[in-house]
């Protein structure tokens, strides 16, 4: 049977609305009528390899996006620490890393605050038993 991997965006989403705050909108892209009044996270899969067949290993920006540049830092703190917790307690994940600490850039469309962070993050085969 050929190995197919779940989508490492999904993934992640998934993961993350089930471990913040229910206040956070989650998605793929920046809606165009974003204002900052909600916290946004933002998932984007820039790139990656594979370990054929065991592992996909995801390139993920991750972007937490707030009114104030400090809702969004501790936005920023509060996903990375529930992505590197799935190291120690396990998760949906094989691997995560951190790969690109916390940068700040405010958006020049917007003028909204925004921390992005960059993970690696490995997944297995869908219905995989073994290990990474």
């Amino acid at each position: 049977m050929v190995p197919v991997f779940p989508d490492a965006e999904a993934l992640t989403l998934g993961f993350l609305r089930q471990h913040l705050s229910h206040d956070v909108q989650f998605g793929t892209y920046v809606p165009g009528s974003y204002d900052g009044a909600r916290p946004l996270v933002i998932v984007r899969r820039i790139g990656g390899h594979m370990r054929w067949p065991a592992l996909d290993i995801a390139t993920l920006d991750v972007e937490s996006w707030a009114a104030s540049r400090e809702t969004a830092h501790d936005l920023a703190q509060e996903v990375t620490a529930a992505l590197m917790a799935t190291r120690t307690t396990g998760g949906p994940f094989a691997r995560v890393n951190v790969i690109a600490g916390l940068t700040f850039m405010v958006d020049d469309l917007t003028e909204l605050s925004r921390w992005i962070t960059t993970f690696q993050i490995s997944t297995r085969p869908r219905g995989s038993e073994h290990g990474a």
